[in-house]
């Protein structure tokens, strides 16, 4: 087992108020915005920690699938694919060296749009062995390149961070753009033409 896994589960059992998921509040809007973009029906929270927020939370979003090593009830990662994978405030808890690996996880899963949101602060929390909880502190370009390099595959993605970096990047658009222009394709009662009218503002 990971050691940084190990120490997150003695967190967890220590601070049972710690790892609700509620970060995704935070985020739930520019969440919202992709799951309807993407009529999005299958959706994985990659790192969703106790995942009590989504029983006092309802964003009218399909039933997400939870994942989180350090939680036992979530700790099973699923086979997918998913329309959607959102991770909020997860990546930056990921020593650097552990990151090609979750990126392989997240992306051979995602199909449709990846939302990830990620603290550039250190952490008021210390784990166990004396660390930061926020291991791996980078601005938005560095994630965008980790990213760009260790993604499987090219998948719609949103990062946003916070912190001593407030930012938002938009990366492989175009995934979006050919997969919304299949979709047009797929309905029987438009023409491709009206379908992007109704749905753009720009002429194609």
């Amino acid at each position: 087992m990971n050691v940084w896994i190990e120490e997150y589960k003695k967190f967890h059992r220590e601070h049972s108020d710690y790892g609700s998921g509620g970060a995704i509040k935070f985020y739930w809007q520019h969440i919202d915005d992709l799951i309807k973009d993407t009529k999005t029906e299958t959706l994985l929270d990659y790192g969703c920690g106790k995942a009590e927020v989504y029983e006092v939370n309802d964003w009218g979003w399909p039933k997400p699938s939870l994942y989180d090593p350090a939680i036992p009830e979530y700790e099973n990662l699923p086979d997918g694919p998913f329309h959607g994978i959102i991770s909020t405030d997860v990546m930056e808890h990921i020593p650097e060296e552990q990151l090609p690996q979750i990126f392989e996880e997240i992306y051979t899963r995602a199909e449709r749009f990846v939302f990830l949101g990620i603290a550039t602060s250190p952490s008021k929390n210390i784990l166990p062995n004396g660390e930061n909880a926020h291991c791996t502190i980078e601005n938005i370009g560095w994630w965008k390149s980790m990213i760009e390099k260790y993604a499987p595959k090219q998948i719609y993605t949103h990062i946003k961070t916070y912190g001593k970096c407030n930012n938002y990047e938009i990366l492989w658009e175009e995934s979006y753009l050919e997969w919304f222009i299949e979709e047009g394709v797929n309905l029987k009662e438009k023409s491709i033409k009206d379908f992007l009218d109704k749905n753009f503002d720009s002429k194609y």
